[in-house]
């Protein structure tokens, strides 16, 4: 009897196992897809003319500059961090389980 409750309880760990690593495979494509989309989305740090003209334009100066942190820019590149971190420990987890 003790022998048919380890199998059954053997089985039942390796099938646990098995739909973890297909929910963090999922979580790992979703994130790597809403990080291509949320970084394509974003502005470039510049505009490309700094080097015609030898200068960089600061942002700092301007009302815009100032309120940066609530633009979407901002958002975009907070999203991006969030989307990477949970990409990372889903990824070391997947891998940890096989």
């Amino acid at each position: 009897m003790l022998n048919l409750l380890a199998f059954f309880a053997e089985n039942t760990l390796a099938g646990v196992v098995m739909v973890v690593r297909i929910v963090l495979c999922v979580i790992v494509l979703l994130c790597a897809g809403f990080i291509i989309f949320v970084v394509l989305k974003q502005n470039g740090n510049t505009d490309g003319t700094e080097a015609l003209s030898g200068s960089s334009s600061k942002d700092e100066d301007s009302y815009y500059g100032k309120n940066k942190s609530n633009s979407w820019e901002h958002r975009f590149k907070l999203m991006t961090y969030i989307a990477s971190g949970i990409l990372a420990v889903a990824a070391i987890v997947f891998v940890i389980l096989g």
